[in-house]
């Protein structure tokens, strides 16, 4: 059978896959463990993902997805992220600014990463928890990708649902092992459930926040 393409995030500059939780456990939480201060405000690039063919190139149904009631808006805790479709221009890692980005000028995400999420930018507060400072996001241009608003063909992987998953990462979550929950680390093409959190989803971010 042929592997589903992957979810990632990677500490720094180091792409790591993760495996997902051995045995019953279910999600799993970043370590150490940390949040943000208040809701991040990522920028989503506005060249959008040249791929998807739904007349705005991803760009507005992807911010739409990552903000939406569906996802981690949603799940009982409040507003957990905000965004903005704008320029990136200037994507540099650990600048304090969280960017999704719809290519991936680090060539961190390679082969059957879809997308990888930069999860080591974080600080202790000196209080034994941990700030999180940034989580920027890249994409790998070498899929087919597609949105809502672009029929799929097969071939394509939901800009939405990746997206959903990869926020997931820059919030501080980590993979789990429960299959259909957003943040489990791989998705079929035309697959756009990840866009849509479960109970396993919804138990970490109220477990984080």
């Amino acid at each position: 059978m042929k592997r589903n393409p992957i979810l990632r995030h990677a500490a720094l500059t180091v792409a790591v896959i993760l495996s997902a939780a051995a045995g019953t456990q279910a999600y799993v939480l970043l370590s150490p463990r940390r949040t943000w201060d208040s809701p991040p405000n990522y920028r989503v690039d506005n060249r959008g993902q040249s791929s998807v063919a739904d007349g705005d190139f991803g760009r507005t149904r992807t911010r739409n997805a990552i903000t939406s009631s569906s996802a981690w808006n949603g799940a009982g805790t409040g507003t957990r992220i905000n965004a903005t479709v704008a320029s990136i221009s200037g994507f540099r890692l650990g600048d304090n600014i969280p960017m999704l980005n719809f290519r991936d000028p680090l060539g961190a995400c390679t082969g059957n990463c879809l997308a990888a999420t930069f999860t080591g930018f974080f600080s202790s507060r000196g209080n034994g928890t941990n700030r999180i400072n940034d989580a920027d996001i890249v994409t790998n241009t070498a899929h087919n990708w597609g949105s809502t608003g672009d029929p799929c063909s097969g071939q394509e992987f939901f800009i939405e649902g990746v997206m959903v998953h990869e926020i997931g990462h820059g919030l501080g979550l980590a993979h789990t092992n429960v299959s259909g929950a957003t943040m489990f680390p791989s998705v079929s093409a035309c697959n756009n459930g990840p866009a849509t959190i479960e109970a396993d989803d919804r138990a970490a971010i109220n477990d984080l926040y």
